[in-house]
């Protein structure tokens, strides 16, 4: 992946982005909001935890039921949906945060407003949009870029593969439902434990992926909140070892109909 921008850690930041691939489809050289500066990043300091890692559990009542109808819900067809997107990701060279709408289907489409900041330079803001066969780029307001996308990449990764496997570890992975933030409300299913780099490398940008083997990190501990739908609605990762650490954090809420996200208004 190549970004033409202002600042030569930029797309090592961008590459690096934790469990969403915000740019995985671009190659070469809807608007989304912009958030607020981002702070200095800190291997120690660990993502914002989300609306739902705060929500109090709900009483579980039949753990043996609540675990097949988890596995039915993540067994069942993927439906095509909407939702908005919050993102952040930091370890010792880099910090990104994000958010955004997503659209979930066949082909994965978004429009994010992203801050980003690599050590030694100075905090950008960026602006992406990814359509079915583009993905176009705004940084600090100057005008859009449009790089080609690659086939088949994704935005969100494929989280029934964690879900399974975190089944597989025994019951105490699954630690019972909790509330769901936002205006649709609902519950979750809420499942914790470690699980090999291997297994969840689809949620971590090439950047993070590279320095987690340099470290030679073999595990990661994994938090995952899974709808009544099957639908991902929260995963964190926190990868550790040699004096390093890498975390990141993805929310989705507000599921709705699936739409394709529109290249950006103001090119």
């Amino acid at each position: 992946m190549s970004v033409q921008a202002p600042a030569n850690g930029v797309a090592a930041a961008l590459s690096g982005v934790a469990l969403v691939a915000v740019l995985a489809g671009c190659s070469g050289s809807s608007p989304a909001p912009k958030a607020a500066p981002a702070p200095t990043p800190s291997a120690s300091a660990a993502p914002t935890a989300s609306a739902a890692s705060a929500a109090s559990a709900v009483p579980t009542g039949d753990r043996t039921q609540e675990l097949e109808r988890l596995r039915a819900a993540v067994a069942a067809p993927a439906r095509p949906f909407s939702a908005s997107l919050s993102l952040e990701s930091q370890d010792d060279q880099s910090y990104l945060r994000g958010n955004g709408t997503v659209n979930v289907s066949d082909v994965q489409t978004s429009s994010m407003g992203l801050d980003v900041l690599t050590t030694g330079e100075s905090a950008l803001q960026i602006n992406t949009t990814t359509t079915r066969d583009a993905v176009y780029t705004q940084v600090e307001g100057a005008a859009w870029e449009k790089h080609g996308r690659r086939p088949g990449t994704v935005l969100v990764a494929d989280h029934r593969p964690m879900v399974q496997a975190l089944l597989e570890r025994g019951p105490d992975a699954y630690r019972g439902l909790e509330k769901l933030p936002g205006m649709n409300g609902g519950l979750a299913y809420h499942l914790v434990g470690e699980l090999p780099v291997a297994q969840v490398a689809d949620g971590l940008g090439s950047t993070l992926r590279q320095r987690i083997a340099e470290h030679r990190i073999e595990q990661c501990d994994t938090d995952l909140l899974v709808d009544s739908a099957g639908r991902l609605s929260r995963l964190e990762l926190t990868c550790a070892g040699d004096g390093y650490r890498a975390a990141s954090s993805l929310s989705l809420a507000e599921y709705g109909p699936s739409y394709d996200i529109p290249v950006p208004s103001d090119l």
